[in-house]
């Protein structure tokens, strides 16, 4: 031979069997005399077809799927399960295989938990954007041509959104029970080590108090969005943000008061009156526990024109309504509490 030639598991006759633990169903027709479809050695064929052109031979129970994996994005021939009802349960079979739908009714790609998990602590550690994590992929999976390559980023946005959120109920015991929903700030770690009455503290208790340490942030600024509406969450108010909405009506129900800072021409105070029209949030504000630095739970709060204390105020007193029954005595560290 001359050269290498790349060649993948459909070359192979590879299928993938789906319901049955990777055997073919017992249900399923005879599959003679299917014509094969090329995959990533070919791969200006491969992704040369449309939308509706994945699925194929649909009453044999048979489909092209697209998987996106940490190592590039492949196309490998599924076999589905033809066991009465089983159209309804695809997103499942494939979960069970380890592969996250991108859609329910008839899923034409997934992705592996794998190349979740790999994003997640890509835009962690590396602050890597989606798209530029999809483009690596791209070019993992062929350098040459990545532009051959089908565009999944839309998909990967919101695929890796419902998975952090899967993940993070999965952390915190509300996986499988269908009847407990998270409350407010349930889906976030409380300082371990801060006194909690029937947990962590003596017979003296009583005696104790909480230290808290409240500051802002003017550096975590939150563009406005061309289509706010997109932006779905899927945990509001269960982690350490604040619920929007009854956040937005204390917002809109306090009385601002113009002031001009006198220590020092503290900047918390006087960016208050700072306005910028193309941020939806000027900053973030937190209330953390003073003695190991961990965020209260449900207490962070997006600044709407900089450090006020209708923002702060908000913050404090959810972060004193916080697992702190029959706890009379709170001290509050705040860098501009003269103004406060």
């Amino acid at each position: 031979g001359k050269f290498y030639q790349s060649a993948t598991l459909w070359d192979h006759g590879y299928m993938m069997h789906l319901g049955h633990g990777g055997h073919p169903c017992p249900n399923a027709l005879q599959q003679s005399n299917l014509s094969p479809w090329s995959d990533l050695g070919a791969m200006e064929d491969v992704f040369a077809h449309g939308e509706g052109d994945t699925i194929y031979e649909m009453q044999l129970g048979l489909s092209n799927l697209v998987i996106v994996h940490s190592t590039g994005v492949y196309s490998h021939h599924v076999s589905w399960c033809q066991c009465p009802g089983a159209e309804k349960d695809r997103h499942l079979h494939l979960l069970k295989a380890k592969l996250f739908p991108a859609s329910i009714t008839w899923p034409q790609s997934a992705f592996t938990f794998n190349v979740l998990d790999s994003f997640l602590i890509d835009a962690l550690e590396c602050k890597t954007s989606a798209m530029s994590f999809y483009q690596k992929l791209h070019h993992f999976t062929n350098n040459a041509f990545p532009h051959t390559i089908p565009d999944c980023y839309c998909e990967l946005m919101r695929v890796s959104h419902i998975w952090r959120d899967l993940v993070n109920r999965i952390r915190f015991s509300f996986a499988h029970e269908s009847d407990r929903s998270p409350g407010p700030g349930d889906l976030a770690l409380y300082c371990p080590a801060c006194p909690q009455p029937g947990i962590n503290l003596p017979s003296s208790w009583k005696d104790t108090y909480h230290r808290y340490v409240v500051d802002g942030n003017f550096t975590a600024q939150h563009m406005k969005m061309k289509t706010p509406e997109d932006d779905v969450s899927l945990a509001d108010g269960k982690g350490y943000m604040v619920t929007e909405g009854p956040y937005e009506t204390h917002i809109i129900e306090s009385v601002e008061e113009k002031e001009k800072s006198s220590c020092s021409n503290h900047h918390a105070v006087n960016a208050a009156n700072v306005q910028r029209s193309n941020l939806r949030a000027t900053g973030v504000g937190a209330t953390a526990c003073a003695r190991h630095g961990c965020f209260v739970p449900h207490a962070a709060v997006d600044f709407q024109k900089g450090e006020r204390q209708m923002n702060m105020d908000y913050s404090i007193c959810n972060t004193l309504k916080y697992l702190s029954e029959n706890i009379g005595n709170t001290l509050i560290i705040y860098d501009v509490a003269c103004q406060w």
